[in-house]
């Protein structure tokens, strides 16, 4: 997130996925062509294609997604655009519209980050396989 230091003691993998010996990767690289939906819960939804905002938003219709590196305490967290094609590698927060005309507080960051953290700890995360459908126009 955009207003976190790193840590010293983040989770390393090596390539093999054993924790100690040969080639470390940082956690935060281990799945980069992937895209992470994080709602206020933890739960984590992952999207290995190509996906709109409107598409996540199609299944929650109260809320709205905010790119995680764009936040900054005491200051609205900014909507993704609806036609936006979320980036790969990137963490996006589902959050209910009704947080969207309050400042971000200290507190909703930690918890945030916390939850995040715990979350992409956790192997049950949920895998989302979105096709595209061809858009057909309308008569």
């Amino acid at each position: 997130m955009g207003v976190c230091a790193s840590s010293p003691s983040s989770k390393t993998t090596t390539a093999s996925g054993k924790k100690s010996g040969g080639a470390r990767a940082s956690e935060s690289f281990r799945r980069p062509s992937s895209i992470m939906v994080m709602d206020m819960v933890g739960k984590i939804t992952e999207y290995k294609q190509t996906v709109t905002a409107r598409t996540v938003l199609s299944d929650n219709p109260h809320c709205y997604l905010c790119n995680s590196e764009s936040v900054h305490i005491g200051t609205c967290m900014p909507h993704v655009p609806h036609d936006e094609e979320l980036l790969p590698g990137r963490i996006y927060f589902l959050l209910p519209l009704s947080h969207s005309d309050s400042p971000l507080s200290l507190p909703l960051l930690c918890d945030l980050a916390v939850k995040a953290a715990s979350a992409l700890s956790n192997p049950t995360i949920t895998y989302h396989t979105h096709s595209k459908k061809p858009s057909v126009p309308r008569r």
